[in-house]
This record gives C-alpha cells, sequence and structure tokens, in this order.
C-alpha cells in the first residue's frame, strides 16, 4: 500500500510538470549540455522571442516558457532535481501536487495552515512571482517604463501572514492602473533578496527606473500608505506643472526639440492622479505630459482654461498638441468623473495619436514604433527623407509635413508610416543603405528610403531616388512600392539607432550619485543602526577630547611631531638638527645652525617650564642627596653652566632629557663651574693613574696633574656629567671628549687593567699625532655654547644601552662649594 501511494504521488508530480514543458526541450539542448550551451541557447532564443522585437501574445508568453526553462537549468540544485525525479520546487506546481493528493486520500483542507501560518496561496499567484532572471532581464529593464512594486515574504514569517488582506487590496488598486505588481518568496530567492538589498522579511520595495526604492514596514502601516508610497516613487520630472498660458504655449512648442506629442491633462484634482502619472511614464518615449489644476481659481488659471475652451472644471481633460504650428489640439478627450477614465481609455487616446505627422527615428524605440517587424501579409513600410541636421535642411522637412497633411488620407490603411532621419548622426545605421545606392546625386529632388523590416535585424529597401520633389508626381513614385509594382530590390543587415536624446555622462553619474546618497540614507536611518552610530561618535568625541587637552597641555607651538625611533632620544626630542645630520665624534659632517637653538638662548621654552622643578643645582647643600646618598642603580645629570650662559643651556638641556622626566632612575641638575672648578678638577684627577699602577709613559702622569691646574672653566661649559654615587663611577659628555677606543662596557666591579687605562685618554691625555687630529675636527665643528650640546642626544642612546666608558674613582671630592 505504501509503494502504491508513492508511485501515485510521482505520478502526479510528472503530470504536473509535464504541463509546463521540458526545459531541456524548450531551449533546444540535450540532457548532457554544459552550463555554458544552456546560457548561449538561452541568450539566443531570448534575443529571437523578446516581447520587445514580436507584438503578438505567443511571443511574450513563448519567452516566459524560456525564461522559466533557464531558471531551472541555472540552477544546480533544482537541475539536479529535475534529472532525478522530474521536477523541481514551484509553489503551484506543488499546490497542485498536494491538492490532488488531498483529493486521492480523501483529507482536504485538514492540514492547511500547518508549517506556513495558514498562507493563502491566491494572494501569491504564478503570475506575480519573481525570479533571479526575470529581475535581471526583464523586471529592471521594463522599470523605466513601469513601476513595479515588489513585496518579499517568507512562508515562515507571521507578519506576512498579518500583512495578506493589505496586500490584497493594493493589488486591487493599483494592478488595473498599470502599476507592476511582483512577489518574492524569501526562501527561495535568497541571491535575489541580496541583489536588492533586502536583509528582512516582510519588506516592501519599488523599482522604478532601475533603482531599488525601500519602504520601512512597521506594524500600522496600511493599503493606503503602501498606494501613496507607489505614488511618490514615481519621479516628478515625467509630469510638468503648468499655471499660465506663457507656459503652455512654450510647453507645447517644444515638440521641434523633442521629437514628441505634447499631452496637457486638465484635472480637478490639487495634483495629478497616479494614473496620470503612469501613462506619462509609460508614454515618456513618445509623449511629454503636463499638468493644470483646475481648482487653483487665479486669474491665469481662468484665462488658460477659457483659451482651450474648457468649461467644466470638475471634469478630467485631456489634450493632445502635434507639430503643426499655430493649430489647436489635434485631438481631446474629456470626462465627466475621474473614475470613469480608465487606464484602457486613457491608452486608446494616446494610441491614436502617438507620434507626430512626420517623427524623426531619434532611437531604437521610435524605429521599432514607425517601422515595426512585419511578415509578407501584410507587410509594413517605411518612408524615410534622409537629411541633415543643418539649419538649411528644415526648409525640406517642413514642406514634406505639409505634403503629409494634406494626403493623410491617401496614406489612410495602406500600411505605411512616414519619417525622416539626421544622416549625419545616424551615420552607421545608413552606411548598409547608402553602400548600395546605384544612381547618382540630382539637384532638382531629394532621395526617399523605402524599406520592409522582415526580422528585427534584416530588411529589403529600395532607392527613390530625386523622388521628392514637392509635386504630385511623389505620390506615384511611394504608391508604385506600396501596391507592389515597384519590387524591394535590396537586401540589408540593420543595425541599431544611436539614440540622440540619451542621458549626458553628467546626468548619469548625477543619478548614480543619488540612488547610492539614497540607499545609504536608508541604512543610516534605520532604527538599528543609531546604536552603532551612536557608538562611533561617542568613542569619536572621547578620542577628540583627549587628543585636545594632550595638545595644548603638553605640546609647544612650535614643536613637530614625528614618529619615533627605537633608543632614539635625539628623535624624541623633536630638534631636527640633532637626529643624524651631526655627531660630535664623526669630523667629516658639519652642523647646519638651527633657529631652535636660537629661539631657546632668548628665553625660557616651555621645557625649561616643565622641567624646572626637577633641576637641581648641585653645590654643598645637595651634595648629600644628589651623589652620596643615591639609592642603588640610580645617576644623576650634571650640566656644567656658567652665570652668563646658564638659562641657553638649561633651555636645552631641558629639551633633551625632557623624554627622560618620568624615569625614576635619573635625577637632573647643573653645577656653576667658576665657583666649583677645584671640585670638578679633583674629580677629574682621580681618573689619572696612581703609583701603584704603572703607566706606559713615565712622565705622563706630571703632565698630566700640571695641565689640570691650568685648566680653563670656559671650556668646560657645556660638559654633561653623569654620576653613580652608589658604585663610584661617572661618564662624561663634551664634543671635545673623544674615546679614542672602546673597552668591554659590561657593568662590573673590577678594577681596570693597565693597558686598558692606558689606551682610555680624552684629549687631554692623548699623544701628538691624536692632539692634532682632535684639534683639526673641533676647529672644524666650531664648538660654541649654541651647539655644545648638539651631540648630547646620541650620547645618550649610547648611555642608555650602556655603551659609554665609566671612569671609576675611589671616592667623590668633598669640596663643593
Amino acid at each position: 500500500m505504501l509503494l502504491l501511494r508513492i508511485g501515485v504521488l510521482l505520478q502526479l508530480a510528472v503530470v504536473a510538470f509535464g504541463e509546463k514543458g521540458d526545459p531541456y526541450e524548450i531551449l533546444g539542448i540535450s540532457r548532457r549540455a554544459t552550463p555554458k550551451e544552456i546560457k548561449s541557447a538561452y541568450k539566443t532564443l531570448a534575443k529571437e522571442w523578446h516581447p520587445d522585437k514580436r507584438k503578438d501574445d505567443a511571443a511574450s508568453t513563448r519567452f516566459m516558457e524560456i525564461a522559466e526553462a533557464y531558471e531551472v537549468l541555472s540552477d544546480p540544485v533544482r537541475k539536479e532535481r529535475y534529472d532525478k525525479f522530474g521536477t523541481f520546487d514551484d509553489v503551484k506546481q506543488f499546490a497542485d501536487n498536494a491538492e490532488r493528493a488531498r483529493s486521492f486520500y480523501g483529507f482536504g483542507g485538514g492540514f492547511g495552515g500547518f508549517g506556513g501560518f495558514g498562507f493563502d496561496e491566491s494572494v501569491f499567484e504564478y503570475k506575480y512571482r519573481m525570479s533571479y532572471q526575470q529581475y535581471q532581464f526583464k523586471i529592471l529593464e521594463q522599470s523605466n517604463t513601469k513601476p513595479y512594486i515588489v513585496y518579499i515574504y517568507s512562508n515562515y514569517c507571521q507578519m506576512c501572514y498579518r500583512f495578506h488582506p493589505q496586500w490584497k487590496r493594493v493589488i486591487s488598486d493599483l494592478e488595473p492602473l498599470g502599476y507592476g505588481i511582483v512577489t518574492v518568496n524569501g526562501n527561495r530567492e535568497q541571491n535575489l533578496m541580496e541583489k536588492m538589498r533586502i536583509s528582512h522579511v516582510p519588506a516592501l520595495v519599488a523599482i522604478v527606473e532601475g533603482r531599488i526604492i525601500p519602504m520601512r514596514v512597521d506594524q500600522s502601516f496600511s493599503d493606503r500608505s503602501i498606494v501613496a508610497f507607489a505614488q511618490k516613487v514615481i519621479p516628478s520630472y515625467f509630469m510638468t506643472k503648468i499655471h499660465s498660458g506663457a507656459l503652455l504655449s512654450r510647453f507645447i512648442e517644444q515638440w521641434k526639440t523633442t521629437n514628441k506629442i505634447s499631452v496637457v491633462i486638465f484635472g480637478a484634482a490639487a495634483n495629478p492622479r497616479i494614473r496620470y502619472l503612469l501613462a506619462a511614464m509609460k508614454y515618456s518615449p513618445f509623449a511629454r505630459f503636463a499638468y493644470v489644476s483646475l481648482s487653483d481659481t487665479s486669474d491665469e488659471i481662468r484665462i488658460l482654461r477659457e483659451s482651450v475652451d474648457i468649461k467644466c472644471t470638475q471634469c478630467e481633460n485631456m489634450l493632445i498638441y502635434g507639430d503643426m504650428e499655430h493649430e489647436d489640439a489635434i485631438d481631446r478627450l474629456s470626462i465627466s468623473e475621474a473614475k470613469k477614465l480608465t487606464m484602457e481609455a486613457i491608452d486608446e487616446f494616446i494610441e491614436k495619436n502617438k507620434v507626430l505627422t512626420l517623427p524623426r527615428i531619434s532611437s531604437q524605440i521610435m524605429l521599432d514604433e514607425i517601422c515595426p517587424v512585419s511578415s509578407r501579409s501584410p507587410r509594413h513600410l517605411c518612408v524615410i527623407l534622409p537629411v541633415t541636421s543643418h539649419s538649411s535642411e528644415s526648409e525640406h522637412v517642413d514642406a514634406f509635413r505639409r505634403y503629409l497633411k494634406d494626403t493623410n488620407s491617401m496614406w489612410k490603411g495602406k500600411k505605411v508610416n512616414f519619417a525622416y532621419m539626421y544622416v549625419d548622426k545616424q551615420k552607421d545605421w545608413m552606411r548598409p543603405f547608402a553602400e548600395k545606392r546605384k544612381g547618382e546625386l540630382k539637384n532638382e529632388g531629394r532621395d526617399l528610403l523605402i524599406f520592409w523590416r522582415l526580422e528585427y535585424k534584416k530588411a529589403r529597401f529600395t532607392w527613390l531616388e530625386g523622388a521628392w520633389t514637392g509635386h504630385k508626381e511623389t505620390d506615384d513614385f511611394i504608391m508604385n512600392v506600396v501596391e507592389q509594382r515597384k519590387r524591394l530590390d535590396e537586401t540589408c543587415t540593420v543595425g541599431n539607432i544611436n539614440d540622440e536624446y540619451g542621458l549626458s555622462i553628467f546626468t548619469k553619474c548625477s543619478r548614480a550619485f543619488w540612488r547610492m546618497w539614497e540607499v545609504v540614507w536608508f541604512h543610516v536611518s534605520n532604527e538599528e543602526t543609531y546604536m552603532f552610530l551612536s557608538a562611533v561618535g561617542t568613542l569619536f568625541m572621547i578620542m577628540s577630547i583627549g587628543w585636545l587637552f594632550s595638545y595644548f597641555s603638553e605640546k609647544p607651538a612650535d614643536f613637530k611631531k614625528r614618529k619615533p625611533k627605537a633608543n632614539d632620544v635625539a628623535d624624541l626630542t623633536g630638534d631636527p638638527t640633532t637626529a643624524s645630520e651631526w655627531h660630535p665624534d664623526d669630523p667629516n659632517t658639519k652642523k647646519k645652525e638651527s633657529e631652535n637653538s636660537k629661539q631657546l638662548s632668548s628665553g625660557k621654552s616651555k621645557w625649561a617650564t616643565i622641567m624646572k622643578p626637577l633641576i637641581h643645582e648641585l653645590r654643598a647643600e645637595t651634595y648629600f642627596g644628589m651623589i652620596r646618598l643615591l639609592k642603588p642603580g640610580c645617576r644623576s645629570m650634571i650640566l656644567l653652566v656658567d652665570e652668563e650662559n646658564k638659562d641657553a643651556l638649561i633651555n636645552k638641556f631641558s629639551q633633551y632629557v625632557y623624554p627622560l622626566r618620568n624615569n625614576k632612575t635619573f635625577s637632573f641638575g647643573f653645577l656653576i663651574v667658576p665657583k666649583n672648578l677645584d671640585w670638578f678638577r679633583k674629580l677629574l684627577e682621580h681618573t689619572l693613574p696612581t703609583d701603584g699602577k704603572p703607566t706606559p709613559e713615565p712622565d705622563v702622569s706630571q703632565s698630566m696633574y700640571r695641565r689640570l691646574k691650568l685648566i680653563n672653566h670656559r671650556h668646560t661649559i657645556g660638559t654633561v656629567l653623569t654620576l653613580c654615587g652608589w658604585k663610584l663611577y661617572f661618564s662624561i659628555y663634551h664634543p671635545k671628549h673623544v674615546e679614542l677606543s672602546r673597552r668591554n662596557f659590561i657593568d662590573t666591579d673590577e678594577e681596570p687593567s693597565s693597558d686598558d687605562e692606558a689606551s682610555y685618554r680624552s684629549d687631554e691625555f692623548a699623544s701628538m699625532g691624536e692632539k692634532k687630529k682632535l684639534h683639526r675636527s673641533s676647529s672644524q665643528r666650531g664648538v660654541n655654547v649654541e651647539n655644545v650640546l648638539d651631540g648630547f642626544p646620541n650620547w645618550m642612546d649610547r648611555l642608555l644601552e650602556g655603551s659609554i666608558r665609566r671612569y671609576y674613582i675611589p671616592e667623590w671630592p668633598d669640596n663643593l662649594k
């Protein structure tokens, strides 16, 4: 029994899809066709059966079948399901199968609401369903002349179920007016939802001119709000509002430049009704629409109404103006009530006067309208007057237009249309015809081109050379071809017409920018986005306020912030002259004068102000705190100054030691050298060789002592001593102090050997050759008070990495004043 039921269900499924047809047979391909072959077959058939190329109903049905077949075979999941089971997931198909199964087993309708909240699928009939392929190849293109409202739903959305009654009323209100109605099942069309930027259901969007306009959906929205939204999304430039007779005259006269008829609507409402907007959008390639509100009681509207002979202010009136100057409307339609003015009546009224008396073929749409594809019985002929866009050619066009008006009755029912074309703007299209013209040009007449489009890209034609003379003979020439007394001998391939009224690059960019702004604004104004934007804004404000406080509290006005380098105190100070331009130990580089140093010498800098509480004078009262009682691992940096240059040197010294202000292992101070020269001399004497340690040269010690007695305090200005009170050693900085050789700089308490002690010489104790080299480099550098500390930042880098020599002493001098 179970196998019997399964067999019946499979048979019902196959029968259900058999009604739709085999997608492989529809596309004319085998079941082993590759995706590339499927796509190629679809493109070929879609071009052949596109509704724009064939106007009959069979073409539209055939095109839908081709699109549905490609939709199935282009989806790997649905293709595999069809190949295995002969069916695919179609809502209508499954509904029919379910109904047949219920009838077969005798339990009809008992579980209709199970699993989908009781959805009424009639609301989402198959004709409203939109797939990704239909959206990509059909809806987007048609949205230029027909707006669509799209409802995205899900079978498992409770709010979607509550919205069904409103959606039914929306369909009944908008569909009769010509508004496009489509639905999307969010469960099955995930790619389409992503393409339309829809992230939740239910959702309502409008598709107008290829752009997606979302509507905010909430618990309180109704069918009236949806209809108002559908009317609002139609662009206002399709309908021009007119308030005076001068504006009306100017509007009507624009047929010369626009190549379109003028439709003027006189309505009782203050704003144009949605049916008028839909008509204006539908016929926008062929007509321009204007609206005059009869509810306006101003004198200008009254005079305008009387000039066009409209007496009923509560009636709906439509007037069409053609291409004949100083003439009244070529046709008019008047209805007492707006409800009686149906879309069918509007379409019928406009279709009778859709183009001008002598239109210009200026676009592909105009060519398809004036010269449609037709079969042999009856064939549709098109007579074209080729001219150029030069103003001198306008007289021929005007004369041809008057001729057609006079002979209008002659050509009625003959399946022949007349037009003219600017050959200088349509060179590519005219070239196949011009190449087969055989005769010579005649001065007494203009050529006429008569052709018949037997296929979309193929035409038969003949040239009537010099046929247009403005006389009776023109009728005979054309009638011979119409009545087939003269054959259409030539055949050529018809190309595409250049759109002379296409959008400019600026307009396209402007519209693209506006569409992008609409999408951004929709997402930004979303309630879910408010919290994120609030958090980002708060974080940005906190960072901005913190940066402003840091800027105004620490950064000086003339400080140019640079990215610091690892172990580069010179870069941290912000002085560009100390970064890598000059080093006191390199005699081959020259220092550039720094404007910053001049500014520092003229007064206190901001660094000096900040560092003032941290820099103390080294004297007898501070001797123990700054040297003798220092904790292990702590050091003091002492700058040697005199009273004259004290401020300038301390300013620059403060700038360089500023990055170390929070380092608890360093303390800073200065020493007035003139009154404490004896202390400095005694400190240097402790570094000299003692009697217990032999020297390489016997008289070196006596010579050093004598020279220290003659030391000049001016030569010591700018010297920096780093004193370690616990381990009894110090390091010294001065541009003229050169370490002629290096030693192991590991921190150790070992006493230096005699060889090391002899090799560690300053300029005071160097040999004669070394003295000459040292004095030569010193003279090149030109050491003075302004640049004596320029090499100090690099020396500090070496001090921090431990590569500066340490001079160990037996005890600290105690003769400070």
